[in-house]
């Protein structure tokens, strides 16, 4: 069996919106950031932070250290 090594990488995600109030520029990011995390969980993929970013015309998301593909998993289907 061959040994190898898959580097996880940093994932930046970043959209360009109108302009956002100032006053919801937390709660947007954090519902963001949250939307991100839950789909990185739903696709089992690990990753060891995620840090939130926003200004009145992006929202962003910088995933750290994000595995490249999904852990390795064994599935019986019988019938």
């Amino acid at each position: 069996m061959t040994e190898f090594t898959i580097n996880n990488q940093d994932f930046l995600v970043e959209i360009g919106t109108e302009e956002l109030p100032p006053k919801s520029l937390k709660a947007l990011s954090e519902a963001f950031g949250s939307g991100i995390e839950q789909g990185l969980k739903e696709a089992e993929l690990s990753y060891d932070s995620a840090q939130l970013l926003a200004t009145p015309r992006r929202l962003a998301v910088i995933i750290r250290s994000l595995a490249p593909s999904q852990a390795d998993r064994e599935l019986e289907k019988r019938g």
